[in-house]
């Protein structure tokens, strides 16, 4: 039997398995979410991928991190953080400057406006999860994180 999401795409043939359902249903998911963190963003001038790395340099503190090392934290893989980086930087929302130990490393640490730009969206950014998906209770909430996580191992 098909879920809903047949309905929803308007998809008149069945699909070939419950595994391509259950994927495209993680797709069609992670879009609508998608799009309404996109939502709480827009006010701001950020994009998801944005506020992800300032949510990073954030978490590093002083010591700031190297771009490898915030592409390796990000949620989403972006094959250009440099140019990332650039357009925060040209905002003033981050700073650069060069690793004491290896003059070949750029340290990028976040900005004072930054921060700020971060604490104007961090209520919205909280209330928006359990906005969403809240009305799942903690025991669905577990199971679905515990079938992703080993979904990923795949």
């Amino acid at each position: 039997m098909t879920g809903k999401l047949a309905k929803e795409i308007r998809q008149t043939k069945p699909f070939s398995s419950a595994a391509e359902e259950a994927i495209l249903n993680i797709h069609r998911t992670a879009s609508v979410l998608a799009q309404l963190f996109a939502e709480t963003l827009k006010p701001h001038g950020l994009t998801e991928v944005q506020y992800n790395a300032l949510r990073i340099l954030r978490g590093a503190g002083k010591a700031g991190l190297s771009c490898q090392e915030i592409a390796d934290r990000m949620l989403t893989h972006d094959p250009d953080i440099t140019r990332l980086i650039d357009r925060l930087a040209t905002r003033s929302l981050v700073e650069r400057s060069r690793s004491e130990e290896d003059r070949r490393v750029v340290v990028t640490r976040i900005s004072s406006a930054g921060l700020k730009m971060l604490s104007s969206i961090d209520e919205a950014a909280r209330m928006l999860p359990q906005q969403t998906l809240g009305h799942l209770g903690e025991k669905k909430l577990q199971a679905l994180i515990d079938l992703l996580e080993e979904a990923r191992k795949a």
